[in-house]
């Protein structure tokens, strides 16, 4: 059954809870902006990189699908600056500062989305955000193309996008295998979608903004996964709470070929405190590979015939028809929680 929901911040905290929820975002995203900055194109570059191995080819000139881009829209200026790119977001984005669209943005996504986007602008994160993005060297498109839609039922046509990406956003999803089928389905012969869910079993998976904003003095590791601590966790957003095994079989089911990568947990501390946590027999209904994971990394080339008549392999590489050989779990790009607002 469908979870009718009407943003992705859609979580119950209470008038305590969602309080304590603005002030930790407020000190999180006024500290350091440049290195949020930094963090964000980062990942975004190596996304790209790892997106141009998979199609053996430059990620240029081609028609782009972000699902879920987030309230900054840096993945989307990113990408458009050799590309067309288009974003589609349940959660309205507003880009300017109209009246009509923040009345847009309370009547289809509630209160809370609304008060939160206009919190945070009017701290000026957003602008200090822009600011340091476009010192490191990005210039953020003044006219991007969002789509205010549920991307479990896409209204384009089939065959429309060279590539479909995504990031931090599928956990988010209450029906995500209705999403992974949509993509094939708008997806072109050839083309590449590339997702990273951030895994519900790691650490931060519970999106507490603590965590985030490095403020978990309270929260012990896991914590959503111990039923003796699970009551200290505020998630702010919802999460379908998806296990690594049963992404790779959504995935699977809808795109025959699909590779997968793991991004590992990138803090000492976190890895550390596994062993006593076993050695005292907790969690042990979860293997060590989806704890120590934060994120899973789902690649496809959609199977089909190329322009020049030569047919594609089902397995994410070249159109050769050689598989792209990778390793199964990749560390090289920052663990770092998101910083994409929801």
């Amino acid at each position: 059954m469908t979870r009718a929901f009407s943003s992705y911040s859609d979580r119950r905290l209470g008038a305590l809870g969602r309080a304590r929820e603005f002030f930790t975002l407020w000190q999180s995203k006024r500290q350091n902006v440049a290195g949020q900055a930094r963090e964000m194109l980062a990942e975004v570059e190596s996304s790209r990189s790892e997106m141009e191995h998979a199609l053996g080819d430059r990620l240029q000139d081609k028609d782009i699908l972000i699902i879920g881009p987030g309230q900054q829209l840096v993945e989307m200026s990113f990408f458009a600056r050799h590309n067309r790119v288009t974003g589609i977001d349940l959660d309205v984005i507003p880009q300017h500062p109209s009246v009509r669209e923040y009345l847009q943005m309370f009547r289809r996504n509630g209160s809370i989305r609304t008060l939160k986007t206009m919190g945070r602008k009017a701290m000026g994160y957003d602008r200090s955000l822009r600011r340091e993005v476009e010192r490191q060297g990005l210039a953020m498109d003044d006219d991007p193309t969002i789509v205010t839609m549920d991307a479990a039922a896409m209204t384009f046509p089939d065959d429309s996008f060279d590539c479909v990406f995504s990031h931090s956003c599928f956990e988010h999803l209450s029906e995500p295998g209705d999403v992974i089928r949509q993509v094939a389905r708008v997806l072109r012969p050839g083309g590449l979608a590339h997702v990273d869910a951030h895994l519900y079993t790691s650490d931060s998976g519970c999106h507490d903004v603590r965590i985030f904003g490095g403020r978990r003095e309270s929260i012990p590791p896991w914590a959503h996964l111990r039923p003796q601590c699970r009551h200290l966790v505020q998630p702010n957003s919802y999460l379908n709470e998806i296990r690594l095994s049963q992404w790779k079989d959504l995935f699977s089911q809808h795109w025959p070929g699909v590779e997968f990568r793991l991004r590992q947990e990138g803090d000492p501390a976190i890895q550390g405190a596994l062993v006593p946590l076993r050695e005292d027999g907790e969690l042990k209904e979860y293997e060590d590979e989806e704890l120590l994971s934060v994120y899973l990394v789902a690649e496809w080339v959609k199977p089909g015939m190329a322009a020049d008549g030569e047919t594609l392999s089902t397995s994410s590489g070249l159109a050769s028809g050689e598989p792209v050989r990778r390793p199964l779990v990749c560390s090289s790009r920052s663990n770092t929680p998101e910083s994409k607002e929801r």
